[in-house]
C-alpha cells in the first residue's frame, strides 16, 4: 500500500495506539501471572504430594521436586508441585497403541516422499 506524506501522521498515531494496547495487555497478564503464583509451606506441599515431612525434605536435598528457599525457609509453588505430578503420568496402553499408530502412519506418508 501506498501512503503519502500527510497520511504517515494519522498512521504512526493508529501503530502508536495499537502498540500501547497491546502494551497494556502484556502487562496485565505479567501481573495475572504474579498473582496466581501461592507460595506454600513445607507441611502443606507434604499434604498435597501425599508423603512424609522427611520425604518431602530427601526429595528437596536430591533436587527431585520444585522447591524455592530463602534464608532456611523452604517455600514451594502449588502450580509447579501439581505439574511436577503431572510429569510423572505413564501413557496407558491405548495412548502407546495410538502414538504407534501416528508413528506407522508418518512413516508410510514420507516412504513415498
Amino acid at each position: 500500500m501506498k501512503y503519502t506524506f500527510d497520511q504517515v501522521p494519522n498512521i504512526l498515531k493508529r501503530i502508536e495506539d495499537r502498540l500501547d494496547k497491546i502494551e497494556k495487555i502484556l502487562l496485565e497478564r505479567i501481573q495475572n501471572e504474579f498473582t496466581d503464583i501461592e507460595f506454600i509451606g513445607a507441611m502443606e506441599a507434604c499434604k498435597i504430594l501425599k508423603i512424609s515431612l522427611p520425604t518431602l525434605y530427601s526429595k528437596v536435598s536430591l533436587r527431585e521436586v520444585p522447591f524455592y528457599k530463602k534464608g532456611n525457609r523452604l517455600h514451594f509453588s502449588k502450580v509447579e508441585l501439581l505439574e511436577w505430578i503431572q510429569e510423572g503420568k505413564k501413557s496407558s496402553l491405548a495412548e502407546i497403541n495410538e502414538k504407534g499408530k501416528d508413528f506407522i502412519k508418518n512413516m508410510e506418508k514420507n516412504k513415498w516422499r
